[in-house]
């Protein structure tokens, strides 16, 4: 076989695309080049350049040569000219797995946020001179948060994972929130009032910081000084709401997207990510984040799948949360 049938065997089958062009004109165009721009190989050899293209920085590209990133329909293209050859890759993989990667350390930092404010709040109230039992209730609220810190490290995400998840009352969620939220709660002049009868399955941890976070939405961006935190049975699972008072909103859906907040949000310090991961959370054990309006005022919630199974129900719930 000669070297010509080689080359054009080589290109016919890279995964790279590769243009041919002389004078503003298409000589060839491998398959992979015909997908990348969406041409017809025959429909467009021996043709005007551009109308291969269909792209104007991609014709000017080939006119003084080197290498640039193209948006174009759809794709992220790197191209590269030289004299009568463009070859083309697809990068719109590689850039969506670096957005996916970005997203991801955003939210894993806001996931260490708590746990870290709430160990150095501590530290702090410990080297002003805590003593007796209220050191000792400190140092154990230390511990849990530590604890809490060294499983996030472990499995990062949250995930649903064989042996993170127990099914546990809701209530026993209730001490701890409130006694990290102390500081905000006295800060506010506000308190919560629980309701939360029932028992669910899932990862404790991955509940409680999904409850945390709308507890703080709540006490940020609330009007009334009382917060309902309410669970109910509904028809195949278990609501569990945080309720405040203030000017219902329109749309809830928008505020679940990373970086969004609403449009009270402006002169308060937020990321926009928590909603976001309070949906990813509840994904994690099958349940769902959602928000709605209220007559005076809001809701946000999730939800967990209903068990029926006695077995689940009789499980022990002494684990630590």
């Amino acid at each position: 076989m000669s070297l010509g049938a080689l080359l054009h065997s080589a290109w016919e089958a890279a995964r790279e695309g590769v243009l041919l062009f002389q004078s503003d004109q298409v000589l060839y165009l491998n398959p992979a080049a015909a997908r990348l721009l969406g041409v017809e190989r025959e429909k467009v050899v021996g043709r005007p350049l551009l109308l291969a293209l269909r792209d104007h920085r991609l014709e000017a590209l080939c006119r003084i040569g080197g290498e640039a990133a193209v948006e174009s329909r759809g794709r992220t293209l790197w191209a590269k000219a030289l004299p009568g050859v463009l070859l083309l890759w697809d990068r719109s993989e590689e850039k969506s797995r670096l957005e996916a990667l970005e997203e991801s350390s955003r939210t894993l930092a806001h996931e260490f946020r708590t746990p870290v404010a709430g160990m150095l709040s501590l530290l702090e109230a410990l080297l002003g001179g805590l003593k007796g039992e209220e050191a000792q209730e400190a140092l154990q609220m230390l511990y849990q948060e530590a604890q809490r810190l060294r499983r996030l490290v472990e499995d990062l995400p949250l995930s649903r994972r064989p042996g993170l998840e127990r099914t546990f009352a809701l209530e026993e969620l209730q001490g701890r929130l409130e006694r990290f939220l102390a500081p905000l709660l006295a800060e506010k002049s506000a308190w919560i009032r629980w309701q939360t009868p029932h028992t669910v399955r899932a990862n404790p941890d991955a509940v409680y910081q999904a409850l945390l976070n709308l507890l703080e939405n709540a006490l940020k961006y609330g009007a009334g000084k009382e917060i309902h935190v309410v669970s109910e049975e509904i028809p195949g699972e278990v609501r569990l709401e945080v309720r405040n008072e203030g000017e219902p909103l329109k749309d809830f859906e928008r505020l679940f997207q990373a970086g969004q907040r609403g449009v009270h949000a402006a002169n308060v310090r937020g990321t926009g990510l928590g909603l976001a991961l309070v949906r990813r959370l509840a994904a994690g054990w099958g349940g769902r984040a959602y928000g709605r309006a209220l007559e005076n005022g809001n809701a946000f919630g999730l939800t967990f799948p209903l068990q029926t199974s006695p077995n689940l129900e009789n499980q022990s719930t002494k684990t630590p949360v």
